[in-house]
């Protein structure tokens, strides 16, 4: 999905609802409002500039649960009064080229309509900003202008703009707003290798390493909390291809099973042979055509690295055909010093 539907404009509800107000007193949203403050998104992967008012603020998630992610996400928000900007940028692990503007064009959003125009092409950027042309002044997080971006290595991310229902009466401002901003980007520092490689991640509580072999496209990001460790395994694949494939490694103490996430049980799983860590693995395989979900999965013991410590391993696809190259993935996976 290019553009966020139902189930993402709920999430914004909760990003405009929590996180720390920053309050610009005595200041209001204009057409010449200035931007003097550079930040950086998705890890110095790209600068914009805002105004002095504006703040990083990761999202706030449950005691128990991983911090966001840098590579995967930035949210910053700026507070006039009551009225709030929220600006929230994703990593959609796409690649797109020269036609970044034909190939958003395919995508049919039933949920939204979009003006759109080509914003920047130049210093290795192609930048696209789709306004949409209904707007529900009743939400708690209002779109009002979603902006996809390639950049120099060719991978794609999407920044998003909302405000709040006390802003909707300065809505007209709040897009020129932020279409200032977007026109503001530039270059990061951080380029994305995605060629294919040999990978070291360091294992909380220990000495040990996982060792990746990374097939071409592939990328990893570590969350960490605490006690705890998810390695994620994401294929960058072209805009347009709507294959899924993941790996999540999740290294700690209390792991939970995703088919009950998915509304699963053990008896819908059938067992199948694997290898991980040089070792067999009976995995439960989660099939459902119908929906193009496929789900392998296992929880294991691996008292050899750390005592206690338990490595719940899943393989997620909605293509059923990429679940051998998945399965070499963790085959090839070791643990080393």
């Amino acid at each position: 999905m290019l553009f966020p539907g139902k189930q993402a404009t709920l999430l914004f509800i909760i990003l405009l609802t929590i996180g720390n107000s920053f309050f610009c007193q005595g200041q209001g949203i204009t057409d010449s409002t200035r931007l003097e403050k550079r930040l950086p998104v998705l890890n110095k992967k790209i600068y914009f500039d805002f105004p002095a008012n504006a703040i990083v603020s990761p999202r706030v998630t449950d005691i128990m649960a991983a911090d966001p992610n840098e590579n995967r996400e930035t949210r910053i928000i700026a507070d006039w009064g009551n009225m709030k900007l929220v600006i929230f940028a994703k990593e959609l692990f796409a690649l797109s080229g020269k036609t970044l503007f034909e190939d958003i064009s395919k995508e049919v959003e039933p949920d939204f309509d979009f003006q759109r125009k080509i914003l920047t092409d130049n210093d290795s950027i192609i930048s696209v900003l789709s306004t949409p042309t209904l707007f529900d002044s009743t939400a708690n997080g209002i779109l009002i202008n979603s902006f996809l971006v390639k950049t120099p290595d060719n991978t794609v991310c999407r920044i998003d703009a909302y405000i709040n229902p006390a802003a909707y009466s300065m809505k007209d401002q709040f897009i020129s707003l932020t279409e200032s901003i977007f026109k503001t980007i530039s270059k990061g520092t951080r380029s994305i290798n995605l060629e294919p490689r040999d990978e070291t991640c360091m294992i909380q509580g220990g000495n040990n390493k996982f060792l990746f072999k990374l097939p071409r496209n592939y990328f990893i990001t570590i969350d960490e909390k605490y006690d705890f460790s998810v390695f994620k395994l994401t294929k960058y694949r072209d805009l347009t291809d709507k294959n899924f494939t993941s790996i999540t490694i999740y290294s700690g103490f209390h792991p939970s099973w995703f088919h009950k996430e998915y509304g699963y049980t053990d008896s819908n799983a059938l067992k199948t042979p694997g290898r991980f860590l040089q070792k067999n693995v009976d995995w439960l395989y989660f099939s459902e055509s119908s929906s193009n979900f496929y789900l392998k999965e296992q929880i294991i013991p691996s008292e050899t690295i750390e005592k206690g410590l338990l490595l719940h391993v899943a393989l997620l696809t909605n293509n059923k055909d990429l679940l051998p190259e998945l399965e070499k993935m963790v085959d090839d996976i070791k643990v080393i010093k």
